[in-house]
């Protein structure tokens, strides 16, 4: 196991006892951030573009579909929806093409919410190495890319699991 996915493992593992932890209820739907809800996804995540500055190796990655758990914690709970933000954590594995931004510092995931959109940002506070997802607050499914200093190198979709919905 490298030391990327253990820390990963880590990370989530502190996350889901944090989840048990809390006297936030739980929901599997994005929208319910907006009442204190803490808020797990199920997503796959589609390698559908890199470009040639990601290298060869990453090149491989298209069309790959990668299973993925985010959990997300509300901080604060404002009035507002769109003032809400929190952090959380990404379970699951990605190659290290793709986490390289999350492993670049020991720090938690944020997300925030912008209009209708909740935005989650893997390496926050960092141009370089930048992971990112936007998912609507509707359910619907988002999209995913990575940066790095000469700009966006990957991007695709994530796709809602709705087997994982009860």
């Amino acid at each position: 196991m490298s030391t990327h996915l253990r820390s990963v493992v880590l990370v989530g593992s502190l996350s889901v006892l944090g989840v048990a932890g809390c006297s936030h209820p739980v929901s599997e739907r994005i929208s319910d951030l907006c009442n204190g809800y803490s808020v797990v996804q199920h997503v796959y995540l589609v390698v559908d573009t890199l470009t040639s500055r990601a290298g060869t190796d990453a090149q491989r990655l298209k069309g790959k579909v990668y299973p993925v758990t985010i959990n997300l914690h509300t901080l604060l709970n404002h009035k507002r929806c769109e003032d809400n933000s929190g952090e959380g954590a990404v379970l699951g594995y990605l190659p290290d093409a793709l986490t390289t931004a999350v492993a670049t510092r020991k720090q938690v995931m944020r997300w925030d919410i912008e209009g209708k959109m909740l935005r989650v940002d893997l390496n926050p506070g960092v141009i370089d190495n930048n992971l990112n997802f936007a998912l609507p607050m509707d359910g619907r499914d988002g999209r995913w890319s990575l940066a790095k200093l000469a700009g966006q190198i990957g991007s695709g979709r994530l796709v809602r699991d709705t087997t994982a919905l009860r």
